[in-house]
């Protein structure tokens, strides 16, 4: 018969033993923010496709097939891949929120800027519209990959080209409403709103 020490040394083993296996939950990760997708993943990945396509325009404007090689067509869909990801990204999220507590966005302080706090009331007031724009971008550059790996430059071209339309349709919506009419209005006199100084992007 086992001794009364013996049993409540084993009892004691055996409630280390359950203590052990009962490791602390993982925690889930922090979803990310509307101005981090756009920051780090959508904007960066941007620039860094059109610095691959730039020097591959020719005296028409368009891609030039002799300066798009199969290192810069790989590059094009790889970072053209980056961007549609995080588009995709962005039309998951929920809720979406705009920027991290205390966070400011570029340009806020100045005329024409728009606060983080208003940005999110403008996407509060209709989500489903800016998850519609990111799908519409997501899209996008799902046909400028298809016309990458063909190397289609005729696709491809003015695929690139449009892109800043692309993200400028949803940044006058939510990000910078209050250049919407100025940026209109340069428009309509045939100006380019990239050229304008009152036009920044803002992430």
């Amino acid at each position: 018969m086992k001794s009364r020490l013996t049993i409540l040394a084993l009892g004691v083993a055996a409630l280390g033993l359950a203590s052990c296996n009962k490791q602390p939950a993982a925690e889930a990760p922090q979803q990310l923010t509307l101005h981090e997708i756009m920051k780090d993943q959508i904007d960066a990945n941007a620039d860094k496709l059109w610095e691959v396509t730039n020097p591959a325009i020719g005296d028409a404007a368009g891609l030039d097939p002799a300066k798009m090689d199969d290192a810069r067509w790989a590059k094009t869909i790889e970072l053209a891949t980056k961007v549609q990801d995080a588009a995709k990204q962005i039309a998951a999220l929920d809720p979406i929120v705009a920027v991290k507590p205390g966070v400011k966005i570029a340009d806020e302080d100045v005329p024409f800027g728009d606060s983080a706090e208003s940005v999110q009331a403008n996407i509060d007031k209709d989500p489903e519209g800016l998850r519609n724009f990111a799908t519409t971008l997501a899209n996008h550059m799902g046909d400028l990959i298809a016309a990458a790996k063909v190397k289609d430059v005729a696709k491809a071209g003015p695929l690139i080209d449009q892109l800043d339309g692309v993200c400028e349709s949803c940044h006058l919506e939510f990000w910078y409403p209050s250049q919407k009419a100025l940026v209109e209005k340069i428009r309509a006199e045939g100006g380019d709103p990239e050229l304008d100084p009152a036009k920044q992007k803002k992430n």
